[in-house]
């Protein structure tokens, strides 16, 4: 029986060992940020994304109407088809504070702030 104990506790330590994988660095992915849009206010997603010069952005907007997503100060754009995500990935390579924002609604998304 204690050999049947050890050598459970054995396997044990051995499967669980091989299966983990080393930490990810902070701040290593792309930066997501996903927002919900309804009757032309934004119902969910943060007030503020805040990255790093360099890193890899992505705003994701699904909204309940046809719609434009704009970055500013980026002049990044995506078309929105009510009921569907769309999104706009970038590198966020230019410091400072943009607006996030849906065009034709005016509703205001998030504000993205990018330090150097």
């Amino acid at each position: 029986m204690r050999r049947f104990v050890v050598a459970a506790l054995a396997t044990m330590l051995v499967v669980t060992g091989c299966g983990s994988t080393a930490p990810q660095q902070a701040g290593a992915g792309p930066e997501v940020a996903k927002f919900v849009v309804t009757g032309g206010k934004r119902t969910s997603g943060p007030d503020r994304v805040e990255v790093a010069a360099g890193r890899t952005v992505t705003i994701e907007v699904t909204t309940d109407a046809p719609d434009e997503l704009h970055v500013h100060g980026y002049d990044r754009t995506a078309d929105v088809v009510a009921g569907q995500p769309a999104a706009v990935t970038f590198t966020a390579d230019i410091p400072g504070v943009f607006e996030v924002e849906l065009h034709h609604s005016g509703a205001a998304l998030t504000e993205l702030r990018v330090s150097a």
